[in-house]
């Protein structure tokens, strides 16, 4: 993150022009160059902040396309499952009933 320069010293000078004191005008600057530098150290960390969140967003993510995939495949094996054992009771019983037709 590239931060803006503070010039401290043009920032007094701007004061002292707006009818400052010259005492007036570099406590201001001195104080104002401090809340910037503190302000540019927040603003860094809250960048860093966001890069770990978004990685561990990331990962999150993955892992719950994967479980949702994992669920999708049970559901299908599940499915696949009644669908084949109802097909073998339809034909047993289609089985049973040519047989009983039959003799």
């Amino acid at each position: 993150m590239a931060a803006a320069a503070f010039d401290a010293h043009q920032y007094a000078k701007r004061l002292i022009d707006a009818s400052f004191s010259p005492s007036q005008a570099d406590v201001l600057a001195e104080t104002t160059g401090e809340i910037m530098q503190e302000l540019t150290g927040v603003a860094a960390a809250v960048e860093k902040l966001e890069y770990k969140m978004t990685a561990e967003f990331e990962k999150q993510r993955a892992y719950i396309d994967k479980v949702v995939a994992e669920q999708n495949q049970n559901t299908m094996r599940w499915v696949l499952t009644v669908g084949a054992a109802f097909g073998l009771i339809q034909t047993g019983l289609l089985a049973a009933i040519v047989v009983k037709l039959l003799f």
